[in-house]
């Protein structure tokens, strides 16, 4: 999946906000394998770079650099180190219920839970991806670019990772990776619509709505699946520029945000897309709907930006810069919580009026 050329802008904003580089091979840097490692317990981990948030029940879930994952029973008050296998960076996270949740990160790592974050184990790495995407394979140019996959070996990481229901589980990543369970992940399988239909893109951001699940990647990647993974559909894209959320509304609107503060709102699944004015020129790089269907957005600065009309205009909040924030989570009681490069920070509810 190799190209001969990308975005180098996006790959410079993307790597500072999810640190996308792969990592090297542990034999060539002569450190313990981190496909191996455990990740390291610290007292400081609640500060450390986080990349990903999500609910299990009523607990709270947050992933990050080096295999850190912590979760909250008292909403965000207090934090405990979770037992992850692993220590790669991760980069998404999500929960069909309050037991059973996956992670995913570099190396083509993916993880899963069975007691809502607190113990983890791995289910895929990366090596195994690329044997799986070999043994699909049938015309002689696929074969090659698969059997470099396996040469090149565990070095492309997941981006992303959807929750569906019915032990069903989406991991999507660089270079068009993309990977479903339908059995909770006692198998994987590579979904050939995404890995045949993104042209190699990254993909960064999934969100499902009405029935259908939306990709959103570099170099202004639209996609949209049908339910069962097939179906594929590109969209025509408004602009160039990577995305680097993806949020679907109570409303059954689509809002995809990325690169310089563009944003752009969709009515009608995707079909079209307008464009939102954001008084900035700073990246967005998370978005949420809150409780009240409000909708908020965050840029690499830490600037809040909040819609009140289903996303046709926003305003800010949160006006001091805190730290590049990377992902947003509702909270129950109106407010939000945001992870990125320093840690943890939450925003009341009076902070989002």
């Amino acid at each position: 999946m190799n190209k001969n050329k990308y975005a180098f802008a996006s790959m410079l904003c993307f790597s500072l906000i999810a640190g996308l580089v792969s990592t090297s091979s542990a034999e060539s840097r002569n450190v313990a394998d981190t496909l191996e490692q455990s990740a390291m317990v610290s007292a400081l981990a609640s500060r450390s770079a986080l990349n990903a948030a999500a609910m299990a029940g009523e607990r709270l879930g947050v992933a990050g650099m080096r295999g850190t994952v912590l979760y909250s029973d008292d909403q965000g008050q207090h934090w405990q180190q979770a037992s992850v296998p692993v220590s790669v960076s991760l980069t998404g996270i999500c929960f069909a219920d309050a037991a059973n949740g996956w992670a995913v990160g570099h190396r083509g790592v993916i993880l899963a839970t069975r007691d809502g974050g607190v113990h983890w184990t791995r289910q895929m790495e990366g090596g195994q991806a690329a044997k799986s995407i070999l043994q699909v394979r049938q015309n002689p140019d696929q074969i090659d670019e698969a059997r470099r996959l396996v040469a090149e070996g565990a070095d492309k990481p997941f981006l992303a990772v959807q929750c569906m229901g019915d032990g069903r589980v989406l991991a999507l990543g660089a270079y068009g990776l993309a990977f479903s369970t339908q059995n909770a992940g006692q198998s994987w399988q590579p979904v050939l619509a995404l890995l045949d239909g993104s042209d190699s893109q990254h993909l960064n951001a999934v969100q499902v709505l009405g029935g259908r699940v939306y990709v959103a990647g570099e170099q202004g990647a639209l996609m949209r699946v049908n339910n069962d993974l097939r179906g594929f559909t590109r969209f025509s894209s408004p602009y160039e520029g990577s995305f680097f959320g993806l949020l679907a509304t109570r409303n059954n609107s689509l809002l995809a945000v990325g690169l310089r503060g563009h944003v752009f709102r969709s009515v009608d699944q995707g079909t079209s897309w307008q464009p939102v004015t954001v008084a900035s020129s700073k990246s967005l790089t998370a978005a949420t709907e809150l409780r009240d269907g409000s909708l908020l957005l965050a840029d690499e600065s830490g600037q809040g930006w909040l819609s009140r009309d289903d996303g046709r205009s926003f305003r800010a909040v949160l006006p001091e810069e805190r730290f590049p924030l990377i992902a947003l989570l509702a909270l129950p009681d109106g407010g939000s919580l945001a992870v990125g490069t320093n840690g943890i920070t939450r925003f009341p509810p009076s902070a989002l009026r």
